[in-house]
């Protein structure tokens, strides 16, 4: 266990594993979803500042913050636009996903709504980063993913990658063109800041599309 954790790949997957593992339990017990993900939120966030220090000097590239934001709104308006033509795994609900908590009180309430703002804004771009296009992506290049620059591109990788990305979500064409977007930019800016940018700003538009419109099934 202590070899695993050491290992150079850990802090690149262990958010998303910790993340898929809590996905698996909130997906059995939907209506426990609420308190599962706020208790999912501190678990990964706690996880990713004990990693922190080892993920220093790892991306050394500029995130471009001003274009990495702009292209993220941009992809969002893409993803929401083409919606109602792109293929998904399975039909989506439009219930209200916080009705449980809010049957409590308006405090458990508001708090599962803003967990879910916080998880989906900024903890999710980056375990799925860290786990796609810093870990995945050079593995498939080379076992040693630690000795692939970020960035690099390699047929194969890019495209298996961008498929499995796309295939973890229930939009999965939306998520198709968002990975390939996503992963251009990882190419062109060699940076996994800059690509976590992009991600948290297509995340924030739509959270507040979602907010705004009520369309609860993109959440």
């Amino acid at each position: 266990m202590k070899k695993l954790i050491n290992g150079p790949g850990f802090p690149f997957v262990a958010p998303f594993a910790v993340f898929m593992a809590f996905l698996t339990v909130w997906n059995k017990y939907p209506e426990q979803k609420w308190w599962i993900y706020i208790l999912c939120c501190v678990v990964i966030l706690g996880l990713l500042s004990w990693l922190k220090p080892r993920y220093r000097g790892q991306d050394p590239a500029p995130a471009r913050v001003k274009d990495s934001i702009l292209l993220g709104l941009g992809a969002i308006v893409l993803w929401i636009a083409l919606d109602p033509w792109m293929p998904r795994i399975k039909e989506r609900d439009n219930a209200f996903p916080f009705e449980a908590a809010f049957q409590i009180g308006v405090v458990p309430g508001v708090l599962a709504i803003l967990f879910r703002f916080f998880g989906h804004v900024v903890l999710v771009p980056i375990l799925e980063e860290l786990f796609w296009r810093g870990y995945l992506m050079r593995t498939i290049i080379k076992p040693e993913f630690e000795e692939v620059p970020l960035g690099t591109f390699q047929p194969l990788s890019f495209y298996i990658t961008t498929v499995a990305f796309a295939m973890v979500h229930v939009e999965v064409g939306s998520a198709l063109l968002f990975g390939l977007i996503a992963g251009w930019w990882f190419l062109k800016t060699k940076s996994l800041k800059a690509v976590i940018l992009v991600h948290a700003a297509a995340n924030a538009g739509l959270a507040a599309y979602v907010l705004v419109t009520k369309n609860w099934f993109f959440w």
